[in-house]
């Protein structure tokens, strides 16, 4: 069959992508159908290989579909929600507010981000037309694993060569590659319960989910992020997870993102450092550093669990984007990854301290902002007489969202982003916020 292409302004290998994305999200292709191979759907769509390839590859880091070793790739049950997300929306919105200040939302600021300078370096890897004719390597491109491995112990006092890294496009699918690795520990404890998605992955691959560090063998720890508005775990608190975690025999999983938007200093060393690069996997991902979309995370491997690896790495297919490995190896090895994160972390942090202030003057003493370590989020506790939930109802319908925490009588603690919101909406949208809990 021959696809009438709309647009030659756009990728080809985003309009395939976009072909197949309508197609399962419509329903065409339901949950569990085997997508056709790249060879045919490049012959199916008379496209190149290299073009079906990349498709394939951003509808895997989108979770559209999904790669089983020796077997293909298979439609998952994403764009089934989606389409049910949209009818749910579709009715839902009678009467109600279009949100025009998500305080909810975890979207970067567009002023946090040079997308000029990113897309030199994207196009100066799509002129590496030699070397984006061959398939990417199963454990990430090795250049860009030398940058991460320079990067980290250069701002993360980690400890790692290139061999023990592997690149993946999102901590889930690092997380299917890891849990078949760690062979009789089958109890985990999860620290932060918000984690849904790994939990997701540990439930798959036969997970007992512990209620206590204690009963656990495999450790999964948020220690840059041990609070959503940002408490991060001190060094000796990290010294002593370290110790009793090594006499109990167990293996800490450090997923380390946003550790580097730390307000007040700088980022505690890593626990996989502080370890020596041993009982720790560590993980991270550069979507909060550059862009969400840019779906490139990575994994350290400790010597325990390497050489189990290298005897199953064949078999997993790379899901993040070589084009976007190669830009990134550049644009960190030029010294732009730090510049990035400077960048952003004046931004966040002037933006951080202003949603604060903010919140404090509108409010005047009637609610209190409370600033973490880092991250995005500020809590603010308002002492009222309503429900958690008729105060996020009663915020949704002035067109503001926020994320309920908990009451404690009558205060009642929301978190606000400060990431997505200008900062010049801040009064605007707070003054409207207080009216709508006092009406």
């Amino acid at each position: 069959m021959a696809v009438v292409w709309s647009d030659e302004k756009i990728p080809r290998y985003l309009q395939v992508y976009q072909y197949y994305k309508d197609l399962i999200v419509a329903g065409k292709l339901p949950p569990g159908t085997k997508m056709p191979s790249v060879r045919l759907c490049a012959a199916q769509l008379q496209v190149s290989r290299t073009t079906a390839e990349s498709a394939y590859m951003y509808l895997a880091a989108d979770g559209y579909i999904i790669s089983r070793p020796q077997s293909g790739f298979y439609v998952t049950g994403r764009g089934r929600n989606e389409q049910k997300n949209q009818d749910r929306q579709t009715d839902g919105k009678k009467g109600r507010r279009e949100i025009l200040y998500p305080f909810a939302s975890s979207a970067l600021d567009q002023e946090s981000f040079d997308f000029g300078l990113w897309r030199r370096y994207v196009k100066s890897a799509l002129r590496q037309d030699e070397r984006l004719l061959s398939y990417g390597e199963p454990q990430g491109e090795y250049e860009l694993r030398e940058a991460i491995c320079r990067y980290l112990s250069e701002n993360r006092s980690a400890v790692c060569k290139p061999e023990d890294v592997i690149v993946g496009a999102g901590v889930q699918s690092l997380l299917h590659i890891l849990c078949p690795l760690l062979g009789n520990r089958k109890k985990v404890f999860v620290r932060n319960p918000r984690f849904r998605q790994g939990s997701a992955v540990f439930q798959d691959h036969g997970f007992e989910r512990c209620d206590s560090p204690e009963a656990a063998d495999v450790l999964y720890i948020t220690p840059s992020q041990m609070t959503r508005w940002g408490d991060v775990m001190p060094v000796a608190e990290r010294m002593e997870l370290i110790r009793t975690s090594e006499q109990r025999g167990q293996l800490i999983i450090e997923d380390d993102y946003d550790s580097e938007f730390r307000y007040m200093n700088r980022p505690t060393p890593c626990l996989q450092g502080l370890a020596g690069g041993e009982q720790v996997v560590y993980i991270s991902t550069f979507s909060k550093l550059l862009l969400p979309s840019i779906r490139i995370s990575f994994m350290i491997l400790p010597s325990s669990l390497r050489e189990a690896y290298q005897i199953r790495r064949d078999l997993y297919n790379q899901t993040a984007s070589k084009t976007e490995q190669i830009a990134l190896c550049q644009f960190i090895r030029d010294g732009h990854l730090g510049s990035q994160i400077r960048k952003a972390k004046r931004l966040y942090t002037g933006k951080a301290r202003q949603l604060s202030e903010t919140i404090e003057d509108v409010f005047a003493g009637e609610a209190k902002a409370v600033m973490g370590q880092a991250g995005f989020y500020i809590q603010m506790e308002l002492a009222s007489p309503f429900s958690l939930e008729e105060l996020a109802v009663r915020a949704e319908e002035a067109g503001i969202s926020l994320v309920p925490m908990e009451a404690d009588g009558t205060v009642k603690k929301f978190l606000l982003s400060c990431s997505c919101v200008p900062a010049d909406s801040y009064r605007t949208a707070l003054l409207l916020l207080k009216e709508a809990w006092k009406s």
